[in-house]
């Protein structure tokens, strides 16, 4: 399972993407984010699936690598896309029906409205990939940390917070390989986990004992990484010093341009 899992790794390509200063990436994926979540025809989703395909190249990742996520995702998506088909989700009044069976009618409305959710989930995808593979871990609490000090003034604890979520992103690939081990373990006591009878229901019900003891094992790992910072005198943001200081550069504000750009051109269309 850890083999198939790429959400999560950094990989230190040294693209321009990850010369960037870790505000201009956190702006930029939340930007994304936003567009993607928020357009609903087909050209402006469409113009950001392309970028988030032209910043994954730019950053150097490997297209199999890159794609690895989304063929592994790939029957979830193609049962969403035949569910909104079914359901007419999309449908409006005036649209011209295409094929009709019964109750059932395929228009154009639907058809684009699930072209949009197929382009809108492999760009989320992507774009989260993306993030994660050229996010490293200290850079990202200083980027994460940096975007929430203007609201200290509120009582927010902008240090903690961001230690907290890139701990979370931190450890995925960590319960990914700790459950590999749990579902190795039941199979050696003869427990049956995949591929065998009882379909889809079968094969939940018997991935359910594994709920627990992963969810057993991630407290306990919290609470061996709660010690280990009290053992390092860890108390929060407040009084501590940085070593490293972010500075924008030029190419951070070429980015921020163009991103700026990006955001006029989704609205326009």
């Amino acid at each position: 399972m850890i083999s198939y899992l790429t959400t999560g790794q950094v990989l230190p390509t040294g693209s321009p993407i990850h010369r960037l200063d870790p505000r201009t990436r956190l702006l930029g994926f939340l930007v994304l984010l936003i567009a993607f979540i928020s357009t609903s025809h087909v050209v402006p989703t469409f113009l950001a699936l392309m970028t988030v395909m032209g910043l994954v190249a730019l950053a150097r990742i490997p297209p199999r690598y890159a794609l690895k996520s989304l063929w592994l995702l790939l029957p979830w998506l193609i049962v969403i896309v035949l569910v909104q088909i079914t359901l007419g989700v999309g449908n409006a009044p005036g649209c011209r029906p295409l094929l009709a069976w019964g109750p059932l009618q395929l228009t154009a409305c639907t058809l684009r409205s699930a072209l949009i959710t197929l382009m809108r989930f492999a760009g989320l995808v992507l774009l989260i990939g993306l993030f994660t593979w050229t996010s490293p871990i200290p850079s990202l609490v200083r980027g994460l940390e940096a975007l929430a000090s203007p609201l200290a003034w509120t009582g927010l604890p902008a240090h903690e917070l961001a230690l907290v979520g890139v701990i979370a992103v931190r450890f995925i690939p960590t319960m990914a390989l700790e459950f590999e081990r749990l579902q190795k373990a039941q199979r050696a006591r003869g427990a049956d986990l995949g591929g065998g009878r009882g379909g889809f229901l079968g094969r939940v019900r018997n991935t359910l004992p594994l709920i627990v003891p992963i969810f057993v094992l991630a407290l306990q790992r919290a609470e061996r990484l709660a010690e280990a910072m009290e053992a390092r005198a860890y108390s929060g943001g407040r009084g501590r010093g940085r070593y490293a200081r972010l500075h924008l550069r030029q190419a951070d504000w070429l980015a921020l341009g163009l991103l700026a750009l990006f955001v006029l051109i989704i609205l326009w269309t």
